[in-house]
């Protein structure tokens, strides 16, 4: 048996507690032998060996491994990738879902794969940790640190967790899913608030169309989201609003001021809602991988309603 353990920061859960993230992990109680591994822990920075120290939960996977590094048979690309490589994406996906379910400070910055057999054939007990992997952690907005995440946010985390995972590589779906990663693990807001917008217009933006740009995604956006006009409008005018302000970064011609946290919060919220309204359908998900997505958004926009175009 072969583990990989990602024990998370700012979050504790109630005794005992075990919610299933998609095919790979259980969120659980950070298992006792980590804390324990004396050799592994002093090869870390000492901040990551705090954070692990505090931890009390942490996702972990049981799986059938021999060796570390392994390639994943189930892996259907081309170039082959390790178990190990495909848990520790997997993690960086969980810790998406629980953003798309609930903005909070809930992150990872190490993860530890362990064995239990060993090259001699003995099995270990505890599991001895034979690689460990690091990776920049979100970074959460003020606005959102002191929300609460209670396990029924982390059960929805872990079924958008398990659709996630089903998302196809190469299409805009996903190319929105990296981009909005790299911006939560992006600080400096000249840097993450363009990210947040090249996720979105992955979505949203035409493939032929490079004319009246913030008119189409102002209305595409819009109409995508609100249950009534009214709605509508002001999604219309908040996406306005917000993309004029990534024009501004990313053309040089922004100016620092107390506005963009407002229109940074907004900005996630749009990325957040209509990322869940995508997961949350699977024929939505197919909608937007197809070579019709222009097709589609164009007819829900023209059919000026709040229900997606036939055949949904």
């Amino acid at each position: 048996m072969s583990f990989t353990v990602v024990p998370l920061c700012n979050l504790s859960i109630p005794l005992g507690t075990r919610i299933p993230f998609g095919a790979d992990f259980t969120l659980q109680e950070l298992p006792p032998w980590v804390k324990e591994d004396g050799e592994i822990l002093a090869g870390i920075s000492g901040s990551d060996r705090r954070l692990v120290g505090e931890a009390s939960s942490a996702l972990v996977a049981e799986y059938e491994a021999d060796a570390i590094g392994l390639p994943d048979p189930k892996w259907p690309g081309d170039n082959p990738k390790s178990i190990q490589e495909l848990k520790f994406q997997s993690a960086m996906l969980a810790n998406l879902a629980i953003w798309l379910s609930q903005p909070c400070p809930v992150y990872f910055t190490v993860v530890f794969h362990a064995l239990t057999r060993l090259a001699s054939g003995e099995v270990a007990r505890p599991p001895i940790i034979l690689q460990t992997q690091w990776h920049t952690p979100m970074f959460c907005l003020p606005e959102f640190v002191s929300n609460p995440i209670k396990p029924h946010h982390l059960r929805k985390a872990g079924e958008i967790h398990r659709i996630v995972s089903t998302v196809p590589r190469g299409n805009v779906v996903w190319a929105a899913l990296r981009a909005f990663w790299s911006a939560l693990t992006s600080r400096p807001v000249d840097l993450r608030y363009p990210l947040f917008w090249q996720g979105l217009e992955s979505l949203f933006a035409s493939e032929t169309k490079a004319w009246k740009v913030t008119e189409l995604l102002c209305n595409r956006i819009s109409f995508f989201l609100a249950d009534n006009a009214g709605d509508q409008q002001a999604l219309f005018r908040k996406v306005e609003t917000c993309y004029e302000t990534r024009s501004k970064i990313v053309h040089g011609r922004w100016k620092p001021g107390p506005g963009i946290d407002r229109q940074m919060a907004d900005t996630e919220n749009i990325c957040r809602t209509a990322m869940r309204h995508i997961l949350e359908k699977p024929a939505m998900v197919d909608a937007f991988i197809s070579p019709r997505r222009d097709d589609f958004l164009d007819a829900w926009v023209q059919s000026g309603t709040f229900t997606p175009p036939p055949p949904f």
